[in-house]
């Protein structure tokens, strides 16, 4: 068994729950951008909004470095979604 580097951590493991919420989240955003409109934007627009109401929930738990990249995962996530409002 190889031990890790000092200084490096070892890989996080994903438990299957984690792996089908991740699965979840990626099928409603790939049928909300295919499905498109106002139903895609409301798709998307509710996964942003819990997504932010967990980040806003959970932010001094979040490690710094990784407070931004989830922010901007958010703001892109709605983002994305007041374009397929307007798309039509």
């Amino acid at each position: 068994m190889t031990r890790p580097r000092p200084g490096r951590r070892p890989a996080p493991k994903l438990t299957p729950v984690q792996l089908t919420t991740a699965l979840a989240v990626l099928a409603v955003f790939i049928v909300a951008v295919v499905v498109g409109g106002w139903i895609g934007a409301i798709l998307l627009g509710g996964m942003a909004i819990g997504a932010g109401l967990l980040l806003a929930t959970r932010w001094e738990a979040v490690d710094p470095r990784m407070r931004i990249f989830r922010l901007i995962a958010v703001l892109a996530t709605l983002a994305v979604a007041v374009s397929l409002a307007f798309r039509g």
